[in-house]
């Protein structure tokens, strides 16, 4: 084998690209470079500091099945890995439901004749379900009955996703709550804690966070990736076309978006292997020269929902004790609200103040995307006060965050559309798609990072390269 490194470049410094850039260095035959778009690290998964409060853009949470992932997380954070019980509620019609569902709980937020309801309901579909599934509704429906999907599912749903649960795919249900029921959830609340290795990932109660935030944990591995001979994380570059001979990409081109001059000064990057975390319907329109437009229009058929996440820094403690608390009600176009005193201390700036995450979700360009930071704020606190939570005179300040690409659609034609995408794509040799919205895939940061693992797999393999171990000194040195 040859002394000299292949050359690898990775769009992206998010949990996937900087999974790839470690695991490509760590077998000492390559340089890895990593493109950023914004000026941190992180991608979906970064950590934001306001007034001394950090915000995560929506809680997130360590959990995997995968042993190689938790053991990667846990010797990169040595130590700063807060262990958690989950504790999540819904809120539903004026009451606050556990979740995982508890019996009691239910009987007591549904009363005995909705309980019933929604056993009846249940039965009727175990036993004649429906038989072309073809929607989320459909496949939720038949799993857990009509009344309780309408109940637990429905409302939610339809927030962050836009449209009718009969306009969502089945695939997105299926691949997020796949081999759950009703029967699960009710076995799981009875006997879970007997059989706490094999609950289904949508009940598991446990997980880790670092202290300061998911963001700091990329940070760490941004790090460790320079720390490597020939690893590098360039922040502000704007991806501005893939070059490509029609079997190879040749060379990506970027801009720094730091750039005042006015004038457009593009920096050229050549690599052996590319690897894409973009999301795919822009990484259609970089290609030069472009593709055929069939092969455009179905980029531009896949569709993203934005995120809008509006943090809080609130003058009182013990608001709730959720990590979590999903919002069902209708009243609030709120979805989903993070309480970050309760994922750790260290993401408050005064121990008498909660910060509180709340995410919105919207289209980008529609009525309430382009709402002002003042207006969401204030919006925030008007519904936080509607559903009890607190008096909106509480709220000290406030900041907000736009994404615009957080959750890969999955309307009923998106399958079509994405594998004409991905078959396209296919054709270049070099590149290699990963991440969420790499692959169009709304996943977990675990599953992200496996993502990665495979792509860099797939190109060892072409190489026949064999993985050294870590060298923990040069890690440890790094952190």
């Amino acid at each position: 084998m040859s002394s000299k490194k292949n050359k690898a470049l990775i769009i992206g410094a998010g949990p996937a690209g900087l999974t790839a850039g470690i695991e490509l260095l760590k077998t000492g035959n390559f340089e890895a470079t990593v493109l950023e778009r914004d000026n941190v690290i992180g991608g979906l998964a970064r950590t934001t500091e306001y007034r001394g409060c950090r915000y995560d853009i929506g809680p997130h949470h360590f959990i995997t099945s995968s042993e190689k992932i938790e053991t990667w997380w846990k010797d990169l954070m040595q130590g700063d890995f807060l262990e958690h019980k989950r504790f999540t509620r819904i809120y539903y019609n004026n009451h606050f439901f556990n979740y995982p569902l508890e019996p009691i709980n239910v009987l007591e937020g549904l009363s005995l004749w909705e309980c019933l309801r929604c056993m009846v309901s249940y039965i009727r579909y175990r036993l004649f379900p429906i038989k072309k599934v073809r929607s989320f509704q459909d496949w939720v429906t038949n799993k857990f009955g009509y009344h309780l999907f309408s109940i637990f599912f429905k409302t939610y749903t339809e927030k962050v996703w836009g449209i009718e649960c009969s306009q969502i795919s089945s695939d997105w249900a299926a691949q997020r709550i796949s081999g759950f029921s009703l029967s699960k959830a009710i076995f799981f609340a009875f006997f879970g804690r007997f059989y706490k290795k094999n609950k289904p990932r949508t009940i598991r109660d446990d997980f880790y966070y670092p202290s300061k935030g998911a963001g700091t944990l990329w940070e760490k591995a941004a790090n460790w990736l320079q720390s490597f001979e020939g690893g590098s994380v360039h922040l502000n570059q704007d991806v501005v076309s893939l070059e490509h001979d029609g079997k190879k990409i040749v060379a990506v081109h970027a801009q720094d978006k730091r750039s005042t001059s006015g004038v457009q000064t593009l920096a050229r990057y050549d690599a052996d292997y590319f690897f894409s975390t973009m999301p795919l319907r822009t990484l259609i329109k970089s290609l030069d020269p472009l593709p055929p437009d069939i092969i455009i229009n179905a980029a531009n058929s896949l569709q993203y929902r934005g995120l809008i996440t509006v943090n809080l820094i609130v003058n009182k403690t013990a608001i709730c004790p959720d990590h979590w608390l999903y919002v069902h009600e209708k009243k609030v176009k709120m979805g989903r609200i993070g309480n970050m005193n309760n994922f750790s201390m260290g993401m408050v700036d005064h121990p008498g103040h909660t910060a509180l995450s709340l995410e919105y979700f919207a289209f980008v360009g529609e009525a309430f995307w382009l709402k002002t930071e003042q207006e969401l704020v204030e919006i925030a606190k008007l519904e936080l006060e509607k559903i009890g939570l607190l008096k909106a005179d509480e709220v000290l300040d406030g900041m907000v965050m736009k994404t615009a690409e957080a959750y890969p659609l999955y309307d009923e034609h998106y399958k079509e559309h994405l594998s004409t995408v991905l078959n396209y794509l296919g054709t270049f040799s070099n590149l290699e798609l990963m991440g969420r919205n790499g692959l169009h895939r709304y996943n977990n940061m675990d599953i992200a990072m496996l993502s990665a693992i495979s792509a860099v797999d797939k190109v060892l393999e072409k190489e026949k390269t064999v993985v050294r171990p870590v060298d923990a000194t040069i890690r440890s040195s790094a952190l």
